[in-house]
């Protein structure tokens, strides 16, 4: 009988330790997720901005036509960055026929993850993505 009041509330108090732990645990799941799938989005949006870039004919049109499919890309993936920078070399568009080049799309954003309230995890992070694809070497730009 008296084993069994030295054990009383011990649940409580391990509930006490374990359940903010716990929730530490998922809210740093939840960050590293979200930092996943904004990495995702970023190249999937460069990748189309590369691509439909590398098919104009002109430097200038392939810059523009490029910077809004990525843009698009990320309005329809309701991606939320604090800071946006979209960088587009497309020079190689200006190379006479037969030579070789590439178009390359680079996006930086700026993720918040301050609504997250993770102790130790950053308020934001900031992820780089790019993408070059070939153009075509026998066309006339």
């Amino acid at each position: 009988m008296n084993h069994r009041r030295r054990t009383r509330g011990s649940m409580s108090i391990e509930a006490v330790l374990v359940i903010p732990a716990f929730l530490l645990f998922l809210a740093l799941i939840a960050g590293i997720g979200r930092t996943a799938m904004v990495r995702a989005d970023i190249h999937a949006g460069v990748v189309s901005g590369a691509r439909l870039a590398s098919l104009e004919s002109d430097v200038r049109t392939a810059e523009q036509v490029g910077r809004l499919a990525i843009i698009e890309h990320f309005e329809r993936a309701n991606l939320n960055c604090v800071r946006l920078e979209i960088r587009l070399d497309t020079l190689a568009l200006g190379l006479p026929a037969g030579q070789a080049g590439q178009v390359t799309a680079t996006a930086t954003c700026v993720v918040p993850l301050a609504d997250l309230a993770v102790p130790g995890l950053p308020g934001q992070v900031t992820i780089t993505e790019s993408f070059s694809t070939p153009i075509n070497t026998y066309s006339e730009h």
